[in-house]
C-alpha cells in the first residue's frame, strides 16, 4: 500500500513541474521590444513571428514580447540590442538612421505609393543594406509600413495652396520643415504631446500623422478634417542583436529569416484593416475624410524638397531606384 505523508504530493508533483519545464525549456531566448499596446497590429505581427519561429526551431528558440515601450522607448531599445540587454524590436527607420544614415531615404517626400509599395521593395531594399546594418550591430530582417502621414486639419484641405499662410505643426526634421515652407505653410515644431491642444487653442491649423492616431489620440476632436495624402511614409525596421543572431547555429539563422518573411506578409492586411477601421470610428464621431484631391499636384511641387536632400543621403541614387522600380503585389 502507498502511504505519502502529509504534504508530499503536492511538494512531488511541483518537483515533477520544474523538471518538465526545465526538459522544453527554450536553447535560445531572445527579448522583442515593442512600442505599442497589444491590440496594435505591429504587437500582432510580432506574435505570429514569435509562433512560427517556435514552431520552425521544435521550440528551440523562445521570442519574449515586451510590448508597451517596457524595454524603453525605440532610441533606447536600438541602443539595447548593441549592448546584448535588448535582442530585437520593430523601430523607426529614422531612429536607425545614426548608425545607417542610407535610412534617410525612406524618410523623403512622395517615395512610396502605397502600403503594398513598402512591403514590395522590403526584400530588395534588406539585400542592399544588410551589410550597412552588420556593421554597426544589427541584424536587419526585413521593412514594413507603420502607416503614411496624412493631414489633419481645422478646415478642408486638398489642393497645395489650401495649407499657404497656415501654422504647420512638423516634427523637429530639416527634411519636414523644407516641405512645408515648400508648400507655402509656415511651420512650427511642436513636440507630440503638445499636438491636441495646440490645435483646440489655434497654435497651429494642421499637421500630419497617421490613420490610428488620428482616433487614437482623438484628434478628430480639434480635426475634423483627414486628407489621406500619404506624403511620408513611417517605416517599421525588423532588426536583431547580430552579437545573439550569432550565437544561434545556422539553421535557426534561417528560421528567424523565414519567420519574419511570413509575419511581414501577414502584418500588412492587419495593418489595413486597422487603419480603415479606425478612420470608420472618427467618421461615426464627425470627421470628414476629404477623398478629392490631387496628389500628383503635390508631388510636383514638392519633389524639388527631395531631390535637395537626397544629394546629401550616402547610396540616395542606387535606393530610390531599387523602390521606384519596385513593383507592389496586387
Amino acid at each position: 500500500m502507498l502511504n505519502f505523508k502529509a504534504g508530499a504530493l503536492p511538494i512531488s508533483l511541483a518537483l515533477l513541474g520544474a523538471l518538465t519545464s526545465a526538459t522544453f525549456a527554450a536553447d535560445y531566448t531572445a527579448r522583442f521590444s515593442l512600442d505599442v499596446r497589444e491590440d496594435n497590429p505591429k504587437y500582432r505581427a510580432a506574435q505570429i513571428f514569435a509562433e512560427l519561429v517556435a514552431e520552425k526551431t521544435d521550440g528551440a528558440v523562445e521570442i519574449q514580447l515586451f510590448p508597451n515601450s517596457l524595454l524603453g522607448g525605440e532610441a533606447e531599445s536600438a541602443e539595447g540590442m548593441r549592448i546584448g540587454s535588448v535582442h530585437m524590436g520593430i523601430l523607426t527607420s529614422s531612429v536607425l538612421a545614426q548608425w545607417v544614415p542610407q535610412l534617410q531615404v525612406l524618410d523623403l517626400p512622395f517615395v512610396f505609393e502605397s502600403d503594398e509599395h513598402v512591403m514590395s521593395v522590403s526584400e530588395p531594399l534588406t539585400e542592399a543594406l544588410k551589410q550597412n546594418f552588420t556593421d554597426n550591430g544589427f541584424h536587419l530582417l526585413g521593412f514594413t509600413p507603420n502607416g503614411g502621414r496624412s493631414l489633419i486639419s481645422k478646415t478642408q484641405i486638398a489642393d497645395v495652396a489650401d495649407v499657404a499662410g497656415k501654422r504647420m505643426r512638423v516634427i523637429q526634421s530639416p527634411i519636414h520643415v523644407a516641405l512645408w515652407e515648400a508648400a507655402g505653410a509656415n511651420p512650427v515644431p511642436i513636440p507630440a504631446p503638445e499636438i491636441y491642444n495646440s490645435m483646440q487653442t489655434g497654435v497651429i491649423d494642421l499637421f500630419d500623422n497617421t490613420a490610428s492616431n488620428y482616433l487614437t489620440s482623438r484628434f478628430f476632436e480639434v480635426a475634423p478634417y483627414y486628407t489621406p495624402l500619404s506624403h511620408i511614409y513611417a517605416i517599421g525596421t525588423w532588426v536583431v542583436a547580430d552579437s545573439w543572431v550569432q550565437s544561434l547555429p545556422e539553421e535557426h539563422r534561417a528560421a528567424l529569416q523565414e519567420a519574419a518573411l511570413e509575419a511581414q506578409a501577414a502584418y500588412a492586411p492587419l495593418l489595413a484593416e486597422a487603419d480603415a477601421a479606425a478612420l470608420q470610428a472618427t467618421v461615426e464621431q464627425g470627421s470628414t475624410i476629404v477623398e478629392e484631391f490631387d496628389r500628383q499636384a503635390w508631388v510636383d511641387r514638392l519633389s524639388p524638397v527631395r531631390e535637395r536632400f537626397a544629394a546629401e543621403i550616402p547610396d540616395a541614387e542606387p535606393l530610390l531606384a531599387i523602390i521606384t522600380e519596385a513593383t507592389p503585389a496586387e
